[in-house]
């Protein structure tokens, strides 16, 4: 190897101890050999002589012990390593052993092996997280604030018919009273029919939708009213029954949105449905609110507002 290869070697490897073990051997080396000579040159002259280098050598390092703090026998080590590995090119290495070496938490706390264990958490799978790494859950999070979910208590109501010319049409009422809708929007019928030892999907198309919606009332009574009036134009109490076109009520669903002015695009339903029936539930035991559950049936279903 070349003076420069050795030089560098021996500055990325050695340690300011190992350095001077090294130095105390080199220079005790010859003077020793001399001793063994001198006495001889036997195998217990080589032997007294070697012991005595050993000595000479410990010595030394316990006085570098005893005189050199710790931290600054680090120092000296880290820049021995750094040189060497940039008198090799080896740029990253050098970086990668300053962050290795901690000396940069202590003078920047939380920065040098903070780093490294930074690194190491949030690169680690983690059973906390459901097997998956610190930095891949940051996304995951990242991804869901980043969407506007839409609210189950954000919707738009707006019930309408024409029955007496529309004059029984109250929306904003509604929409203000309503506290609870729930519906299907899509319902699929169909069969199984079996064929051999196969079973064969038949379709046999949608079914109509049955939405039940949960309002408030006033002393008046004019949500029953209204649906009293809706009732008795679909079936008389002389046992006829009306034109769906007179009866027919007019719902419309918008989700996330709470006002048509602040509606951007929310998803809807709408469709034309009948009265069903109505449920009231009166009680002397508790001092609430009025709750009026109302259930209507979706007309033909090839029909469209």
């Amino acid at each position: 190897m070349s003076l420069y290869n050795n030089v560098a070697e021996s500055l990325s490897g050695g340690s300011l101890i190992g350095s001077i073990r090294t130095g105390m051997n080199a220079a005790l080396g010859g003077v020793a050999n001399s001793a063994a000579q001198a006495m001889g040159g036997g195998q217990v002259a080589q032997t007294v002589a070697k012991m005595g280098q050993s000595a000479a050598v410990n010595a030394a390092v316990n006085v570098v012990n005893k005189h050199v703090p710790m931290q600054a026998q680090r120092a000296v080590n880290l820049g021995t390593g750094v040189v060497g590995d940039i008198m090799r090119g080896d740029w990253d290495g050098a970086g990668m052993r300053v962050l290795n070496s901690g000396i940069l938490n202590e003078m920047l706390p939380g920065f040098g092996g903070g780093i490294m264990a930074q690194t190491a958490y949030w690169g680690g799978a983690t059973p906390l997280l459901g097997g998956i790494s610190p930095s891949e859950a940051k996304r995951i999070y990242d991804e869901v604030r980043g969407e506007r979910l839409s609210k189950k208590n954000l919707w738009l109501l707006e019930v309408t018919s024409r029955l007496g010319g529309g004059g029984m049409n109250m929306p904003d009422r509604f929409n203000l009273f309503a506290t609870e809708v729930e519906y299907s929007p899509f319902i699929m019928a169909g069969d199984k029919v079996r064929v051999g030892g196969s079973v064969v999907d038949a379709i046999q198309g949608t079914e109509p939708v049955e939405m039940r919606m949960t309002t408030l009332d006033d002393e008046a009574g004019s949500i029953k009213r209204w649906f009293a009036a809706h009732h008795g134009a679909a079936s008389a109490r002389d046992g006829t029954v009306g034109e769906p076109d007179s009866y027919a009520i007019t719902v419309k669903v918008v989700h996330s949105f709470i006002t048509a002015a602040s509606n951007r695009g929310g998803y809807e339903d709408i469709g034309l449905f009948r009265p069903v029936n109505l449920d009231v539930a009166l009680s002397r035991r508790e001092d609430g609110l009025q709750e009026v559950q109302m259930t209507f049936s979706q007309l033909d279903t090839f029909m469209r507002p």
